[in-house]
């Protein structure tokens, strides 16, 4: 078998060119359709105003388009001297809310009754060490629970033989007795 060269042409099996008449032939004819028409009738812009008032005077809103009809003076008057403005005051005033002020004796029962300070009590009594928010809650109740015990007389009470007769011995200064000293 010889070998054939490939070409380009599309040969025998290739479309045939139609003459710009067949063409014209096996094309589909378009479809015939009503023309839109575009945008308004003519002369329909001076309708709609005539339209529109009509309507106005119907309902009796004014078109906003039409100006003022009152006079305006050309000439210069004397101006009128302003008020001040005058100040408005609130009807009612702001103020903020304040809790209720307990007796020393409330305060105290409170403290004694707060099952939160009680925990941390007991948590303190086994020897725990408290940190952060409990240690500041803690310190800050005792703190004002010895404040009350001390306003109420409640503090702790010592008696006279409990009290170590040679400290009291020394705390007194008997040398402004003995020798009449006043420096």
């Amino acid at each position: 078998m010889t070998r054939q060269k490939k070409t380009r042409s599309a040969g025998p099996n290739g479309l045939r060119h139609l003459s710009a008449e067949d063409a014209r032939k096996t094309r589909e004819p378009k479809e015939e359709t009503k023309k839109k028409g575009s945008g308004l009738k003519s002369g329909n812009r001076n309708n709609v105003v005539a339209i529109k008032t009509e309507a106005v005077k119907e309902s009796g809103k004014k078109d906003k388009r039409i100006g003022s009809k009152t006079p305006v003076s050309l000439t210069p008057q004397a101006e009128k001297p302003q008020q001040p403005p005058v100040l408005l005051q609130p009807k009612a005033s702001l103020a903020k809310a304040k809790a209720a002020e307990l007796t020393p004796q409330q305060e105290l029962a409170l403290i004694e009754n707060d099952s939160y300070l009680q925990q941390l009590l007991e948590r303190v009594e086994q020897n725990e060490v408290l940190t952060g928010k409990d240690a500041k809650y803690f310190n800050a109740k005792t703190a004002r629970l010895e404040q009350l015990m001390d306003m109420l007389g409640l503090g702790v009470d010592t008696d006279d033989a409990e009290i170590d007769p040679l400290a009291a011995f020394e705390s007194k200064d008997w040398r402004k007795d003995l020798l009449g000293d006043e420096d």
